[in-house]
């Protein structure tokens, strides 16, 4: 199997070389990477690592930022060790401010928002999966537009979560310090330590505090800047959640980022993670989650930035869900 490094160079730069090198343009400040986490409701029972870049805000200066991403999940499957029910649409809207308070150490929390229910693209996505000749994992089974979380194993129900709207879902609490590097160079490495304070309840069994350590780094290639994050963090859990969950789990991201103009660029990011459940064999309950993220970024004038993405889940048969649209906004004051 190709390394992330291999796929990113063979696939992912390539396929953002979409312009011609653009001169001054690459000497920009990177707009880059694409905010994107893993959205499996089997894992967001624990800390999931978030994708940023290495440089933290000015010193003295705030940003406040807003990311919302919207994805479709539709995973059914049972066995005689368990059954596994998930169909739904889902919004998750997170609010982040953050502090510099040195040229090289920036503070912050954010807060997550979740809301859930059966959505309205079933019949869509069912649909497109028919016009494409591909499968359709079932769905045509099912009514469309419905809502289930629910996950059992051996009798015992594991995960059951309501509908909620705009329901908090965690707080989390950061702290990066930028290791090597400025704003004024091409390569720069940031280590990032994070702390989830869960604030959901989960009819299954209460989660618990979790910590991340993460490194961020960016470098160039040519007129590309390629983006980096990798780290471990902790997954807690009590009750019926204990069991199933793994100690504690890795993640890496990798990414290209290549410059249109002045104002906007192009990206792509491949992301992994290690499994995050034990004991079943099941690729898409205990196999390891991969996303493929495709999108662009931009300025706004003075201090203002935006994004738009499209996360995929690559191979299908994973943790990961169908497909997550994200759309963020941040302004520097």
């Amino acid at each position: 199997m190709s390394s992330p490094c291999t796929l990113l160079r063979t696939v992912l730069v390539p396929l953002l070389a979409l312009a011609l090198p653009v001169g001054t343009a690459a000497q920009e400040a990177p707009l880059g990477p694409l905010t994107a986490e893993d959205g499996s409701p089997l894992h967001r029972i624990a800390l999931t690592p978030a994708v940023e870049g290495p440089d933290p805000v000015a010193d003295g200066r705030w940003r406040a930022e807003v990311w919302m991403g919207y994805s479709n999940i539709f995973e059914q499957d049972s066995a005689q060790t368990h059954v596994l029910f998930l169909d739904m649409e889902r919004l998750i809207t997170t609010f982040t401010l953050r502090r510099g308070l040195t040229p090289d150490l920036e503070v912050g929390g954010r807060l997550t928002l979740e809301t859930t229910g059966g959505g309205v693209l079933d019949g869509f996505i069912s649909g497109w999966h028919q016009a494409l000749g591909v499968g359709n994992a079932n769905r045509e089974r099912f009514p469309s537009d419905a809502y289930v979380q629910r996950f059992s194993d051996g009798g015992r129900v594991r995960l059951d979560v309501p509908r909620r709207t705009f329901h908090p879902e965690d707080l989390r609490l950061f702290a990066k310090w930028r290791w090597l590097g400025d704003d004024a160079t091409d390569e720069a490495l940031s280590v990032r330590g994070v702390v989830r304070i869960p604030t959901a309840t989960n009819d299954a069994g209460e989660e618990r505090t979790d910590l991340a350590v993460l490194l961020a780094g960016r470098t160039r290639w040519g007129p590309t800047r390629l983006h980096a994050t990798a780290g471990v963090s902790t997954l807690r859990a009590r009750g019926s959640l204990e069991g199933i969950l793994r100690t504690s789990s890795w993640y890496l991201t990798v990414g290209a980022e290549q410059r249109l103009a002045g104002w906007v660029s192009a990206l792509g990011q491949l992301s992994l993670s290690s499994p995050r459940v034990r004991g079943f064999e099941n690729s898409e309950i205990g196999g390891a989650p991969i996303n493929l993220v495709l999108g662009f970024a931009g300025r706004l004038g003075e201090g203002w930035q935006w994004e738009a993405s499209f996360q995929e889940d690559v191979p299908p048969d994973t943790p990961s869900v169908d497909f997550t649209l994200g759309v963020g906004l941040r302004r520097t004051f």
